[in-house]
């Protein structure tokens, strides 16, 4: 997967992005893994240079994006730019429409490591899915390795069913769905159209292509709309979708503890476990989700949701021989404790019973 710290603030400038990578260098998130500085929407100058080419906002990004590139691979990282397969971004600054080798060649000689592929302001599907294809052929003749982030399903479902196995053939991972709000609102919405639409999207996830449940899969973790428990439910759930990490928030005010799970290791091993194969619900009733994702080594990643918003912990209690399909624990398993905090729960046989107890609006993920 790819885990970035994606500024989509109101005002993105060199200052801010320049100040991202030194916190992101210094402060252990590169160490993590978190390797991308991304910018997003609103970056360009209002229009192209007499050449045609795009050209950043001279008073936000003076030294240009070639500067902001070299400086945040000096501290050893990667950048992430964003364009648009239309005639205009979505905030109305210039598409990538009927210049996409010019774009590509743009960014490539300005040093940029992603590319986020916006779908506003385009005039049909047809030209749609044919820019979203010309800028994929695009970025690969400039022979510079550019991750393709794409928006081309979540454009398309409104009128057709997308057809996830071409998507695949251009994309490096996807978006499926609205934007992410800090709130707790938007995780459960993006959760229950993960479930309801996972028989067409779970299987064509893996190496080279992902399922982005969101806009560029934004963890809102360390900003203000979720609680503790929520956030470990968003951590953990990412984890299990085998998400792209993108974080958007403040790392100049984040605090100890959403540091601490955002740069959880035994998390983040599960996120990018190299099986690559993403997790599913495997069932739902009143008050909990339970999820399952393969992984590497024969094991399993298992998600318990209490979703109910009121009332204390409680208990959901399943039996081992439920989890994937009869062999995460046959003959027998260890069971370890990820989420919210580590800790081993030793040996269970195959026809065990296990008892788990959340807290409301909160996730215990174990690792089996």
């Amino acid at each position: 997967r790819f885990l970035c710290r994606s500024c989509a603030l109101p005002v993105p400038s060199e200052q801010l992005f320049m100040e991202m990578a030194d916190r992101m260098a210094a402060e252990g998130w590169r160490d993590a893994g978190y390797e991308f500085v991304c910018i997003d929407d609103c970056w360009m100058a209002p229009t192209r240079d007499k050449q045609g080419r795009l050209q950043a906002d001279p008073k936000r990004f003076p030294g240009g994006i070639r500067k902001l590139a070299d400086y945040v691979h000096s501290k050893g990282l990667k950048l992430g730019i964003y364009s648009d397969v239309g005639n205009k971004t979505c905030a109305g600054f210039p598409g990538s429409y009927d210049h996409y080798d010019l774009d590509a060649q743009t960014f490539a000689s300005w040093g940029v490591d992603l590319l986020k592929f916006d779908g506003c302001n385009s005039d049909s599907l047809e030209l749609l899915a044919e820019g979203y294809r010309r800028m994929s052929l695009a970025l690969n003749r400039t022979g510079r390795s550019i991750v393709y982030s794409c928006e081309w399903p979540f454009y398309l479902r409104p009128v057709q069913q997308p057809n996830y196995t071409e998507i695949k053939q251009y994309c490096n991972h996807w978006r499926n769905f609205y934007d992410v709000y800090d709130s707790w609102s938007s995780i459960k919405s993006i959760l229950d159209w993960t479930a309801l639409h996972q028989d067409s999207i779970v299987k064509i996830a893996g190496p080279g292509g992902w399922n982005d449940p969101d806009m560029a899969s934004t963890l809102v973790i360390g900003n203000f709309g979720l609680s503790w428990e929520q956030s470990v439910t968003q951590m953990a759930m990412w984890a299990i979708m085998a998400a792209p990490l993108f974080m958007s928030n403040d790392l100049r005010h984040i605090s100890p503890e959403a540091k601490c799970l955002l740069q959880n290791k035994e998390v983040i091993a599960i996120n990018q476990d190299p099986l690559g194969k993403q997790g599913y619900q495997l069932l739902k009733d009143k008050n909990f989700q339970l999820w399952e994702r393969p992984l590497s080594g024969r094991a399993y990643a298992v998600a318990v949701l209490n979703h109910q918003e009121i009332g204390g912990p409680q208990k959901f209690t399943l039996s081992l021989t439920f989890l994937g399909n009869g062999l995460a624990c046959n003959p027998a398993c260890s069971i370890r404790q990820v989420l919210p905090a580590s800790r081993d729960w030793g040996v269970y046989g195959w026809i065990s019973s296990l008892s788990v107890e959340v807290n409301p609006t909160g996730t215990v993920l174990l690792k089996v």
